[in-house]
C-alpha cells in the first residue's frame, strides 16, 4: 500500500499507510478520556471552550505522535501532510498541551518550545499546561519538570549587566563615602546664611515695633518695666532657636534627607544603618549640635575630622551619620571623595571673609592705641 508520507525516502522515516492510519486515529479516540477536564482552572459555566466534556468540549488539535496518542480527536480529524506527520526524531518530544490568550487549546509542543515562547513574552509563565500522565491543568511555573527557572537565567542579562550589579551591591554596604570636616563646615557656612536670614526676618520686624512703641509711649512706662524690651528680646531667642530646629527636622526628614546648605555640597543625614530621619530625630539633632558648640567649645564638632565614620559628638548622642547624597543608594558609584566644587568655593569666600575681618580688628586696634599716644 502506498505511503501518505512524504519523506519516506528517508531512512527509518515512519511510513503512513491506510493501516497505520486508522490505527493511530483509533488510538488517539481511545486516549479521549484521558485528557483532564478544565474545570478545576475555569468553570464550564463561564466558558464551555476550555472542557473536553461532552456537553462543553474544547476544539481538538492534531496529535503529531503515534507512541504515544495522548490526546483525543473528537471535533478535527487528522490531517496527515508533511507538516503534520511524526518523525522519531521530533514525535516523543511533542508532548505538552496549553491554554492560549482566547482560552483554546494548542499543541503539542515539545518542553523547549513552550519555555522559549514563555521567555519570548508570547505566552504567561501562568498558562495553564498539561501532558499525558498528569492528573489535571497546572500553572506552568508550578511545574518542576519545566524548569523554567534554569532557562529564565540562562537566557537573562547580558555580560555587562552582570558585572556591573555587583559592583553596585558591594559600595552600597562597604564603602559608603562619609562627608569629611571640612565639607561638613562648608554646608554649615550655607545653613547658618539660611537660618540667619530667617532670624532677622522675624527679628527686624519686632525690633521696629517694639522700638517705635518705645518712642512713643517712653513717658508712659509704668516704674519698674522699663526693662520690658530687653525681656522681650530675650524671650525671642529660644523661639528663633525653636523655629531653627523645625528647619533642620523639616529638611533632614524629607527625601533629599538634607538641609540647604547640605544638598549644595552634596552631603546628606542618615541613620547608621542609612534609613531616613525622622522629623523630630532631626528636631533634637540640631538642639544637640547647639549643645555641643556652646559646651565643649566647639571641640565636640571637631573630632569629626578624627573618628572613622566622620561622626561629630552631637552625631553620637543621636545616632547619625553626614554621607555623600549618592551613599545608600541604587548609584553609589557617583559618591564624591574630598571636597566637591561647591564646598571648595564657599570655604574659600569663608577664608577670605574672615582674613578681612581679622584684618580690620587689627586695624580697628591700631587706630585705638594710635589714638591714645
Amino acid at each position: 500500500m502506498p505511503c501518505i508520507c512524504s519523506n519516506s525516502n528517508k531512512p527509518n522515516a515512519v511510513c503512513w499507510t491506510a493501516s497505520n492510519k486508522k490505527r493511530w486515529i483509533a488510538g488517539a479516540r481511545r486516549a479521549a478520556s484521558k485528557l483532564p477536564s478544565l474545570s478545576d482552572a475555569s468553570s464550564c459555566n463561564d466558558d464551555p471552550a476550555l472542557h473536553p466534556s461532552a456537553s462543553c468540549r474544547v476544539p481538538m488539535w492534531r496529535h503529531r505522535n503515534p507512541q504515544n496518542p495522548a490526546q483525543p480527536l473528537q471535533q478535527i480529524t487528522p490531517i496527515m501532510n508533511e507538516h503534520t506527520n511524526p518523525s522519531p526524531d521530533t514525535a516523543g518530544a511533542a508532548e505538552w498541551f496549553y491554554v492560549d490568550a482566547q482560552r483554546q487549546q494548542q499543541g503539542p509542543l515539545g518542553k523547549e518550545q513552550l519555555l522559549a515562547q514563555v521567555q519570548n513574552g508570547l505566552l504567561p509563565a501562568d498558562t495553564l499546561v498539561w501532558k499525558n500522565g498528569m492528573s489535571d491543568w497546572q500553572a506552568l511555573n508550578t511545574i518542576p519538570d519545566l524548569l523554567l527557572a534554569d532557562h529564565r537565567q540562562d537566557a537573562a542579562p547580558p555580560p555587562a549587566q552582570a558585572a556591573i550589579a555587583p559592583a553596585s551591591t558591594d559600595i552600597s554596604h562597604s564603602d559608603i563615602v562619609h562627608a569629611g570636616f571640612w565639607r561638613r563646615v562648608a554646608a554649615n557656612v550655607i545653613d547658618s546664611l539660611v537660618v540667619g536670614a530667617l532670624s532677622y526676618i522675624i527679628l527686624i520686624p519686632v525690633m521696629l515695633v517694639a522700638g517705635f512703641s518705645l518712642a512713643v509711649f517712653a513717658g508712659d512706662i509704668p516704674s519698674g518695666q522699663e526693662d520690658s524690651f530687653t525681656w522681650l528680646m530675650l524671650g525671642l531667642y529660644p523661639l528663633l532657636y525653636t523655629l531653627n530646629a523645625i528647619y533642620y527636622g523639616w529638611m533632614q526628614s524629607r527625601p533629599a534627607q538634607a538641609t540647604l546648605g547640605k544638598m549644595a555640597c552634596g552631603i546628606k543625614v542618615v541613620g547608621n544603618h542609612g534609613e531616613r530621619i525622622s522629623f523630630w530625630r532631626g528636631f533634637w539633632r540640631y538642639f544637640a549640635f547647639i549643645f555641643v558648640c556652646l559646651f565643649t567649645l566647639g571641640i565636640g564638632l571637631v573630632i569629626a575630622a578624627f573618628t572613622e565614620r566622620k561622626r561629630a559628638l552631637h552625631d553620637m548622642m543621636c545616632g547619625t551619620l553626614v554621607v555623600d547624597k549618592w551613599a545608600y543608594s541604587n548609584r553609589p558609584e557617583l559618591q564624591t571623595r574630598g571636597l566637591d566644587t561647591v564646598s571648595k568655593v564657599v570655604l574659600a569666600i569663608y577664608a577670605v571673609l574672615i582674613a578681612l575681618a581679622i584684618l580690620f580688628v587689627m586695624l580697628a586696634i591700631g587706630l585705638a592705641i594710635a589714638g591714645q599716644a
